[in-house]
């Protein structure tokens, strides 16, 4: 049993390695700091590089709070976001704190208590919690997608992402459009790169890629074994470095190649995120609508995304509300 030294009323069972990315909304990262901080809990925070530091000054200060380096500017849908995570794994496998990594937005937030966060991460220390599929499965209509193409980001724009097939399988019409398409848009220089990227033989494992939620949670020798297993393995991470939303692949692909056992100690995401709307690459926002559904979510979801502030504030007093009666009784 873990010291409680934020006389928070909870008996630590397990330690906490809250993996946090973020790159805004700093005063509601800050709350989901305080709230989840139970003594024994530490916090890796990768924050974008392109942030405003001063308005991050509270929450860096937070005794539980590591900031992470190097920061990585994240680009949504590429493996930037892989970097970043790999840096907080990283960095928390190197304090030899044993524990439970678990991976979280900075628009996350729980949705029970403390207590009952730790009594169920206690209770199934050895699980991966994690969302685990086929890609033709989950993503029918475009999976080749992540498979096929060299995805490449032509700015830092959400979405402003160039598909592209190996230069060797164009044809020479396609070739040439490309090519000057190209020129015209980025220059000669970056032209040249691009080509020379989508020129690269590519690791022959696009049949093993396996896909799933990027908000998993592990125990950390599980995490130790991925890592050991990345640094010597570097084909998986030098075909999906070029993939379309390789933060939705790599780690589950990691798993499973390492250990095809490791299906049996897989459980469902700990984290909620609602699709409903329609929109693929944005889940909705929840507001004090959809508390009656986040306070009724199955006693494994401990946390739900995504939270925007400060619109969210009125759900986030009552979750917390609810929280503090369940800690309670």
């Amino acid at each position: 049993m873990l010291t409680n030294e934020q006389g928070s009323g909870v008996e630590v069972g397990v330690r906490k390695h809250y993996l946090l990315l973020a790159h805004d909304q700093p005063q509601h990262v800050g709350r989901l700091v305080e709230r989840l901080d139970d003594g024994g809990s530490s916090f890796w925070l990768h924050l974008d590089p392109r942030a405003d530091d001063e308005a991050w000054r509270s929450v860096l200060a937070h005794p539980a709070v590591g900031s992470v380096e190097p920061r990585v500017a994240c680009l949504w849908g590429t493996w930037s976001m892989v970097e970043a995570t790999l840096t907080m794994v990283r960095a928390c496998l190197a304090s030899g704190a044993p524990g439970h990594l678990v991976m979280l937005s900075g628009q996350s937030y729980p949705v029970k208590s403390n207590q009952h966060i730790d009594d169920h991460l206690t209770a199934h220390a050895d699980l991966v919690h994690m969302d685990l599929w086929a890609l033709e499965e989950r993503w029918p209509d475009n999976h080749r997608d992540r498979l096929d193409y060299f995805c490449l980001p032509r700015s830092e724009a959400k979405g402003d992402l160039r598909l592209l097939r190996r230069r060797q399988e164009m044809n020479l019409r396609e070739l040439v459009g490309w090519t000057r398409r190209l020129v015209r848009e980025s220059g000669p220089r970056e032209a040249l790169a691009v080509l020379r990227t989508i020129g690269q033989e590519r690791p022959d494992v696009a049949h093993l890629v396996v896909g799933g939620s990027q908000w998993w949670a592990m125990p950390f020798d599980v995490a130790q074994q991925m890592v050991e297993f990345h640094d010597h393995s570097p084909d998986y991470a030098e075909f999906l470095r070029w993939s379309q939303f390789p933060d939705e692949s790599f780690f589950q692909t990691l798993l499973v190649a390492m250990d095809p056992t490791v299906r049996n100690r897989v459980a469902p995401s700990l984290t909620f995120v609602d699709w409903t709307e329609g929109d693929w690459d944005l889940p909705r926002a929840f507001g004090v609508d959809d508390l009656p559904a986040l306070l009724t979510l199955p006693d494994h979801v401990l946390f739900a995304r995504k939270f925007l502030h400060p619109a969210a504030t009125e759900v986030l007093d009552a979750l917390d509300d609810a929280a503090d009666h369940e800690g309670a009784r």
